[in-house]
């Protein structure tokens, strides 16, 4: 998991990749986790997941199994 946070207090980014860097999970202090996908120079979005009724507040990618595990401010976790 890597945090961002720009100047705004809603401009934290949470993010996590598998691999080469050719897909990416973010949440953009929300309860959504939005999935890249990076095709030639261009970064798409490929699916969002909804299952949160707080902001997401942790990502991680299981390279081996291939799953996303997030977990929220309600200490939900939706895997």
């Amino acid at each position: 998991m890597h945090p961002s946070r720009g100047g705004g207090r809603d401009a934290m980014a949470l993010f996590t990749s598998r691999g080469p860097v050719a897909e990416v999970a973010l949440s953009l202090n929300n309860n959504e986790v939005n999935i890249y996908g990076r095709a030639a120079s261009e970064w798409k979005l490929q699916e969002t997941l909804q299952g949160h009724d707080l902001r997401v507040t942790g990502i991680d990618w299981a390279p081996s199994t291939n799953r996303i595990v997030t977990c929220g401010a309600v200490s939900l976790l939706c895997i």
